[in-house]
């Protein structure tokens, strides 16, 4: 019994051939679709750590227009002691009295930043020095932060909550 070589000669040499160039333009194919995705997903990761470092360089600039617009009508911000700070005026209220009270020098660490669909997290650590502005004491805390993050309707990113934990620095 004679087994058959697969040769040029033969059809079955181009048989295989094909149905490995089929092979490989599939895989090409779904490489090329699952790049993509990453792409997009290594895009909403570059964007969302620009928000956080525009966010941190508004606050210690303290402008307040410009903070405010991170975040949603309806977010909320937990604050290390436990009180929860929800809407847009509760925020603008928030923030209007840190800027008054301190100057800030934060910084933040992420350890985690991801994201799925249209929500983001961005989980990490900061430290902060604050100085009173009436009496320029220096007050430093540290702790840790977690921010979400949801796409709107337009395609943007805007804050929904924001938690910080940790000591409260004194007097705030």
């Amino acid at each position: 019994m004679r087994v058959s070589s697969i040769t040029p000669e033969s059809g079955l040499f181009l048989s295989s051939r094909r149905v490995v160039v089929a092979v490989v333009a599939c895989a090409a194919m779904l490489a090329a679709g699952f790049s993509s995705r990453g792409a997009a997903q290594d895009s909403t990761l570059v964007a969302l750590g620009k928000m956080r470092e525009a966010w941190v360089q508004d606050l210690r600039a303290k402008r307040l227009e410009p903070i405010l617009k991170f975040y949603a009508a309806d977010a909320a911000f937990l604050l290390p002691a436990g009180e929860r700070i929800t809407g847009a005026v509760a925020l603008r209220g928030l923030f209007q009295n840190i800027m008054a009270t301190f100057d800030s020098d934060l910084t933040l660490h992420s350890r985690n930043l991801e994201a799925s669909g249209d929500l983001a997290y961005d989980s990490g650590d900061f430290e902060e020095t604050l100085t009173v502005i009436a009496t320029g004491a220096k007050i430093n805390s540290k702790g840790s932060y977690i921010i979400i993050y949801k796409r709107q309707a337009n395609g943007s990113w805007q804050i929904v909550q924001q938690v910080w934990t940790g000591a409260p620095p004194a007097g705030t």
